[in-house]
């Protein structure tokens, strides 16, 4: 199956971090979003790995080029001049899509920990047996109509009729769109052919007009907003709490399969005088220093004496000052 895997924002809630690295590149758990977002795909095998750039294009190369993606052919679609959204940048990229089927379309920053692991698996195979246009990978979520749009569905007969925040006709359920879909080639039918565009409300709308049938697949899962630092931090702490606790849970085991197949040496999550420290083991950390909340140290990082910590998250290869005194914060 091919991947067409959307990289190209430039992720403006999260500047001035943004300024350095793409949003995919940003080390979550040590990890670049983008590996938990792949992640997500557990087991599928990807043919073609499409990935369209705009922001930081460079970095946005070196990044996949590194990831351990299993993809038999890894291909760039760079947007020059202006961000195409999602609906225009699948649409330059459609060459890439001609003749190979069903697809998946799927956000690089996302965190997502299943429940069921091999729910995608099961999306696709609900998606082929209907015949459908798309198949949008939705869940319950209390924000939907007011902090997100949402997607408007007859449940009785699983049709998406539309999207947004207000209410559509003849609907009486709306999901939270978790920014993963399936997708028939017909979808090149209804983007725009130039130009940016929403894939949503104006590729899939579009086909919802002409009678195509859009359903959802919704499934359980812990989803996390990763958009500014707080609601980044926040979510760093809720999973560094699931890898703390001796509870099993599906969410500890989704990251653990995360760090399994993308984490380039092991990772160790433990306590240290009451904070959360979760760290790669070629990490140099002095005891001497400080800590609070949590602090996560990714590959080659150094930390020297005296310095006080909190909340924060170190970088690939960043050595801290002596006396560095941090929080809430990432240093990249």
């Amino acid at each position: 199956m091919n991947l067409m895997l959307l990289a190209a924002g430039e992720g403006t809630r999260l500047r001035p971090y943004t300024h350095q690295l793409p949003k995919p590149a940003i080390p979550f758990l040590n990890l670049p979003l983008a590996s938990h977002s792949l992640s997500f795909l557990n087991d599928i095998a990807i043919d073609k790995l499409v990935v369209n750039t705009f922001h930081l294009p460079e970095k946005i190369h070196c990044l996949f080029h590194k990831i351990p993606h299993g993809a038999k052919e890894l291909i760039f679609s760079d947007e020059v001049g202006e961000i195409l959204g999602n609906g225009g940048g699948l649409g330059k990229a459609r060459q890439h899509f001609h003749g190979g089927g069903d697809f998946i379309m799927m956000n690089s920053d996302e965190v997502i920990l299943p429940k069921d692991a091999d729910v995608l698996k099961k999306a696709i195979a609900q998606h082929k047996a209907s015949g459908a246009l798309a198949t949008l990978m939705v869940m319950d979520h209390p924000g939907v109509g007011t902090q997100f749009g949402g997607v408007w569905v007859d449940s009785k007969e699983n049709k998406v009729r539309g999207f947004g925040k207000t209410a559509i006709p003849n609907t009486d359920k709306a999901w939270h769109f978790i920014g993963v879909q399936i997708l028939s080639e017909r979808i090149f039918q209804y983007i725009p052919s130039t130009g940016a565009s929403n894939i949503l409300y104006d590729g899939v709308a579009a086909g919802i007009a002409q009678g195509e049938l859009v359903q959802v697949c919704p499934f359980e899962c812990s989803w996390f907003e990763t958009g500014n630092i707080k609601d980044f931090l926040e979510a760093s702490e809720k999973c560094l709490g699931y890898l703390m606790s001796s509870e099993p849970s599906s969410e500890k085991a989704a990251l653990e399969r995360a760090f399994q197949r993308y984490a380039n040496g092991k990772m160790i999550t433990q306590d240290f005088a009451g904070a959360h420290l979760h760290f790669s083991n070629d990490a140099r950390i002095d005891n001497n220093s400080k800590f609070e909340g949590f602090v996560c140290f990714a590959e080659g990082s150094r930390l020297p004496k005296e310095c006080k910590l909190k909340n924060v998250i170190v970088g690939e290869g960043v050595s801290v000052a002596p006396g560095t005194e941090a929080e809430n914060t990432l240093l990249l």
